[in-house]
């Protein structure tokens, strides 16, 4: 048994297995060991002492991975927990240069998003001891200047808007699209853009309320508010338009007040209350309605009138717009009281009517002032009751004269004229007194000149023409029968060149052998005046060389109808003869140009007519109505072979009469 163990131990086979099994127990070791992966280091552990430098590394990476300006200023917080004399330290400081750069390239981008406090902040946290550092405060300051830059632009252009200076915003808009930021050029950009085009459109609505205004009637003023009324607030002319409703406010209180000049207290009651409710101006509106209510009841210029007025223009206290204004009417009011108790006074004393009276009532009213607005109306009452007392004063001596113009002759009347001149000037009936002087006057002249005229109308009908109007012409200007003389001057002179044109048309016609040298008379005829009493010889004349042109025109047409035309168609419209005369061209031009024959019919039509012989017959005898009997007749006898022509109806037809 001991020998088989001992046998067995030393056998070869023994420690080839032995050698197998150790080979692979250390091969799968190491195996295992190769294998076997380290341990991803925690980045969230706070303690930082207990993980090593490669752990330090790996969390800077990572946390620097995410681009982020948390994730780079945590990378740079984690290598910087490792010592200065760190064998890794050179490669350590080469990464925070470049996790530096690429956090001021972080801020860079956020000022580029319009983040400019955000970038500045970032900035700043860039470690002091890397180069990127050095470029801190320079780009900062570069970012500032660009951004007051593009601010400055921009509150420029919105201020141009609010002035509505629509060309100079626009140029200042394109400015932003160079300052160096993409938040300015682009975001910022656009929204001026869109700011200026909405704004030009209600730049526009002011413009059509402007346009409104300008028209000066109150309904157009009240459309223009109601125009401007559409601007929002948030609209950059807003402030324009609630100054553009505070001046058409006032443009409607200024036209209230030009009702108040006028004493239109209605109209102007009325239209002060148009002024808009949230207008600067609403309160004096309201203190102008309630002066011009006391200025209606003062109007009436009474002693209780004008206290009535005074009690309503006190209920405008001191912190009111128009409370000036009201008491200095209060005391222009207090001054008139007493005047008009004068004036009053006087108007009941005038009731008696007698002179005596109407005196006394003149004495009274004069004490009146003339500073008193009541001073208008007491003058007026005293021109009518001095009015009064002239008419009563002056009145016999017109009424002496008056009677005296009765007999019409020449002394009369003069008597009469010097009677009325008794009334002085100025006095009430002084203007009535001239103007019966004046017609006086004038009938003197009449008896004078008439005499005159009727001479020159006796040597006128005498046929002494000339010696007539040398009569008439006696009579000079601005005498009463001038207009008249001269009228009849003007008719004698017409009468006087009205024979000699148509002695002129006598000589010509009676001595003329063609139908022009007729037509000359006939017109130079028809120069004499229609008024004129040689007109009817005129038109005499007339109808005798227009028969006379008619006669060539027949002698003409036996041989040629053309010639025939053109001489009857110069006879003119006003003789008499005319008519016939166009009756005559009228049958003459139809044998000129006679009418076509009928179309050829259809067969059916052709075997009618065939079957209905008396149809063709009356057709075929049918002639024109204003013909003459012979030129008809032989117009018809030419035409009836054409109908069978194959040259056709108009090479059948002679119009020649020579």
């Amino acid at each position: 048994m001991g020998t088989r163990v001992l046998k067995w131990l030393t056998s070869w086979q023994l420690w080839g297995l032995f050698t197998l099994v150790l080979c692979g127990s250390l091969g799968g070791g190491a195996l295992m060991m190769l294998l076997k992966l380290p341990a991803v280091p925690n980045c969230n552990n706070n303690q930082w002492g207990m993980i090593s430098a490669s752990e330090h590394m790996y969390c800077a990476q990572k946390a620097a991975s995410e681009q982020t300006v948390e994730g780079l200023l945590e990378a740079i917080s984690q290598v910087n927990q490792l010592p200065q004399d760190h064998p890794l330290r050179p490669e350590l400081n080469r990464q925070i240069q470049k996790w530096a750069e690429q956090l001021l390239d972080l801020a860079e981008h956020t000022f580029q998003e319009g983040k400019l406090t955000e970038a500045i902040a970032t900035a700043r946290q860039v470690p002091s001891n890397t180069e990127a550092a050095q470029l801190v405060e320079e780009r900062i300051e570069r970012w500032q200047s660009i951004w007051n830059e593009a601010q400055e632009i921009y509150k420029k252009a919105e201020s141009e808007l609010e002035k509505e200076n629509w060309g100079q915003a626009i140029r200042l808009m394109r400015q932003l699209t160079v300052v160096g930021n993409t938040y300015w050029e682009t975001t910022k950009y656009d929204a001026l853009n869109q700011s200026i085009e909405a704004t030009r459109k209600e730049g526009q609505t002011l413009d059509e309320a402007r346009n409104l205004a300008e028209k000066g009637e109150l309904k157009d003023i009240l459309e223009a508010i109601k125009v401007v009324e559409e601007i929002e607030p948030s609209s950059k002319l807003y402030k324009k338009s609630r100054s553009l409703v505070a001046e058409f406010a006032k443009q409607i209180l200024d036209l209230a007040r030009e009702r108040v000049e006028e004493k239109d207290w209605q109209d102007a009651i009325y239209i002060a209350r148009q002024v808009p409710y949230n207008s600067s101006v609403k309160k004096e509106a309201d203190d102008l309605i309630d002066l011009v209510r006391a200025r209606s009841i003062a109007a009436r210029a009474t002693v209780r009138s004008l206290s009535d007025a005074i009690a309503k223009a006190r209920l405008i206290g001191p912190t009111r717009p128009l409370y000036g204004e009201a008491q200095q009417l209060i005391a222009q009011w207090q001054d008139s009281i007493k005047d008009v108790a004068y004036l009053e006074e006087a108007q009941q004393l005038a009731q008696g009517g007698t002179m005596r009276d109407l005196k006394a009532a003149i004495a009274q009213a004069q004490q009146v002032e003339r500073n008193n607005p009541v001073w208008e109306k007491a003058q007026s009452e005293i021109d009518g009751w001095r009015s009064r007392i002239e008419s009563t004063e002056d009145r016999p001596y017109l009424r002496q004269a008056e009677q005296l113009a009765r007999y019409g002759d020449r002394p009369s009347l003069e008597a009469a004229i010097n009677a009325a001149r008794n009334i002085a000037p100025g006095r009430a009936l002084y203007q009535e007194a001239q103007a019966k002087i004046q017609d006086w006057q004038l009938e003197i002249q009449r008896l004078e000149d008439r005499p005159i005229l009727d001479r020159a109308w006796s040597l006128s009908q005498l046929g002494n023409v000339k010696a007539a109007i040398s009569m008439a012409q006696t009579i000079p200007p601005n005498r009463a029968l001038y207009d008249e003389a001269q009228s009849a001057i003007q008719g004698w002179q017409q009468e006087i060149r009205d024979r000699e044109t148509l002695d002129e048309a006598y000589r010509i016609g009676d001595l003329a052998q063609t139908p022009q040298e007729l037509l000359r008379a006939i017109e130079i005829a028809n120069r004499v005046s229609s008024g004129s009493s040689l007109r009817f010889s005129a038109d005499a004349a007339i109808d005798d060389w227009s028969q006379r042109i008619l006669s060539l025109a027949q002698d003409q047409s036996t041989y040629n109808l053309e010639a025939a035309v053109n001489i009857a168609k110069i006879i003119p419209y006003y003789s008499s003869v005319y008519p016939r005369a166009r009756r005559e061209v009228e049958a003459w031009e139809i044998l000129l140009n006679p009418p076509p024959p009928p179309l050829a019919e259809p067969d059916t039509a052709r075997t009618n007519r065939n079957t209905s012989p008396s149809f063709a017959s009356d057709s075929q005898t049918r002639i024109p109505a204003d013909a003459s009997s012979q030129p008809q007749t032989e117009a018809i006898d030419d035409a009836s072979p054409a109908s069978d022509s194959p040259n056709g109806p108009e090479e059948g037809v002679n119009t020649d009469r020579g």
